[in-house]
């Protein structure tokens, strides 16, 4: 009999991981911790799991948007149906060929060791690495892994997705696609015609992301979706009700206070854990769109109260930002004077298609300056510190002004030592004329490379000054200077196509694109005048401050040190003949 029940349990196991909620449950954990999204408020995240698989099987389907806000736990669903379907085995006649897509591969890396390699490492009874092929030849790396049923890789679409041209895949997950190039998505897809699951020609395409500036191909392509929206039920009159819908505030009064929400059709009050169970998606756009769209964000997490959320609203909490509170909090498109600068804007006005990375500068060919950020965190996993990196730009200046980005990388270590020797080799490499650091941050080192660089490196101190905004104090090698002006300087440069990218590095520059687009901007007034401040956003600025200080450096030679306004002639210091009428 006891045979017979284990025979029993296994096929039984067996039926419930075609369902990826309970494949999941019976073999995924989440850091060796229970992985449970079944009876405990995830209702909304189980749907979409199943909804998902449910494209695999149907000649019919169609791809699938979701507009997300942050924490909401689409990253892990990802990588729980990257395994889903390359293991549960319904999937193996033939075995499923997978792509999870990133716009870049320092996203490929981190999400392949953070959470895909633990997700597989703590898999209940080794389950996963058990079903890795065992040929001499198979493939178990960060970007491709070959299971018995399945196939695996993570890679990122560049600029022109390039990288997977190639490729023959069933299953396409496109994560963080408000950061790729349309042109690379567009390539992308071309690697699904063959698929053997989903519609023929297109497979299964899966698009999401947390969503940023408003005209982005994101926004396109949910504005072409069938927008469905997550309606809560009610215990008592069983009927459904919106909770959360775009540009909608209604939320606030069905949801009372704490985990109470109350029924706008009975006014029954329920645990919110519980109208979400008992919930269902709606779609409120045109039945034959394009797109399956779903619209999720942190007024779901099960162990979100009210009082967690209202503490992020701008109304309530001076460190929060419109941008930050549409876009992380209720996962929706912005666009606004808040907006500064966005990667639109870097795109369409910013990029050299055939310029790459410098490897090294010859000083007699090009001038160029550096800056660098200095940070508490190494780009480098497991590494201890602050909430920034320490950031190295490079720029050269031609003849008619136009500022070249050459070069760009965050520090791996952030010991003195290997600090200092990085300078020295940028200098050597790049022909440095005069580079300008964070002094606050780098102290030590910047005391050392000006004892062996003299003015060649200047250190930099913010200032608040509106007379001066940039000043020199010669004697300790400090440049003084206003941020906000100097930030408002160089995004200036950057609509105006001043400030120019190497696109055919895209994979190099990607972050620093992001660092430049993270700034937001408000509005002080000081004696009456309104006044521009520009703060730091949701993601890092390192690479954006390392780059001001390389233009700092750059206008540090172009005025003399501060003395004089570009163009402007400069007054010689000998006596000049002056012609008078003089009356006798």
């Amino acid at each position: 009999m006891n045979n017979e029940a284990k025979l029993f349990e296994e096929v039984s196991k067996n039926f419930q991981d075609l369902d990826p909620a309970k494949f999941i449950e019976n073999n995924l954990t989440i850091d060796g911790e229970q992985f449970k999204i079944l009876g405990n408020g995830w209702r909304f995240m189980v749907d979409i799991y199943r909804y998902i698989a449910l494209q695999a099987t149907k000649e019919d389907g169609r791809p699938i948007v979701i507009k997300k806000g942050r924490q909401v736990g689409a990253s892990v669903m990802a990588g729980a149906l990257d395994l889903y379907f390359t293991n549960s085995g319904l999937f193996c006649k033939p075995p499923a060929r997978v792509v999870h897509l990133f716009p870049a591969l320092a996203q490929v890396k981190k999400f392949s060791q953070d959470k895909l390699e633990g997700m597989i490492r703590t898999a209940k009874n080794d389950f996963i690495n058990q079903n890795k092929l065992q040929s001499s030849n198979a493939v178990d790396n960060l970007t491709m892994k070959q299971f018995q049923t399945g196939t695996l890789w993570i890679e990122s679409v560049g600029s022109d997705a390039d990288r997977i041209r190639g490729m023959t895949v069933d299953i396409a997950f496109f994560d963080e696609i408000q950061d790729m190039m349309s042109t690379a998505i567009g390539n992308a897809t071309k690697i699904l015609t063959a698929a053997k699951y989903g519609p023929k020609g297109k497979g299964v395409q899966v698009y999401f992301g947390t969503p940023k500036e408003r005209g982005s191909h994101f926004n396109t392509i949910w504005e072409m979706s069938d927008k469905r929206y997550y309606y809560l039920g009610c215990e008592k009159c069983k009927g459904h009700y919106p909770f959360y819908l775009t540009d909608d505030d209604r939320w606030e009064r069905i949801w009372v206070e704490k985990f109470t929400i109350e029924c706008p059709l009975c006014q029954h009050r329920q645990h919110k854990t519980v109208a979400i169970e008992l919930g269902k998606w709606v779609m409120t756009g045109p039945e034959n769109a394009k797109y399956v769209g779903f619209q999720i964000n942190q007024l779901y997490i099960p162990y979100f109260s009210k009082e967690n959320i209202l503490d992020l609203m701008p109304k309530n909490n001076p460190a929060q930002t419109e941008r930050v509170w549409n876009n992380e909090v209720v996962g929706e498109f912005y666009s606004g004077s808040g907006m500064p600068l966005t990667k639109a804007d870097i795109y369409e006005k910013c990029k050299d298609d055939d310029r790459a990375f410098s490897n090294s500068i010859d000083p007699r060919v090009k001038t160029s300056y550096m800056g660098v950020d200095w940070g508490g965190k190494a780009d480098t996993k497991g590494i201890a510190g602050g909430q920034s990196y320490s950031c190295v730009v490079v720029i050269s200046v031609t003849h008619d002004g136009i500022i070249l980005v050459e070069h760009a990388h965050k520090l791996r270590q952030n010991n003195f030592d290997y600090k200092k020797e990085t300078m020295k080799e940028v200098y050597r490499r790049f022909g440095i004329k005069r580079g300008v650091s964070d002094w606050f941050f780098g102290q030590d080192v910047v005391h050392d490379l000006q004892m062996l660089y003299g003015e060649r490196f200047l250190g930099a101190q913010g200032s608040a000054s509106l007379v001066k905004p940039m000043k020199y104090r010669e004697e300790e090698l400090i440049v003084t200077y206003n941020k906000d002006l100097l930030i408002e300087e160089i995004f200036d440069l950057f609509k105006k196509g001043k400030i120019r990218m190497p696109w055919k590095s895209y994979e190099k520059i990607e972050w620093l694109v992001d660092h430049c687009t993270s700034m937001e901007l408000k509005h002080r007034v000081v004696g009456g005048q309104p006044i521009k401040t520009y703060v730091k956003g949701s993601i890092p600025n390192d690479g954006l401050m390392a780059l001001m200080y390389a233009y700092m450096a750059y206008k540090f030679d172009l005025t003399k040190g501060f003395t004089i306004r570009p163009g402007q002639v400069e007054k010689p210091n000998f006596p000049v003949p002056v012609i008078a009428k003089v009356k006798l």
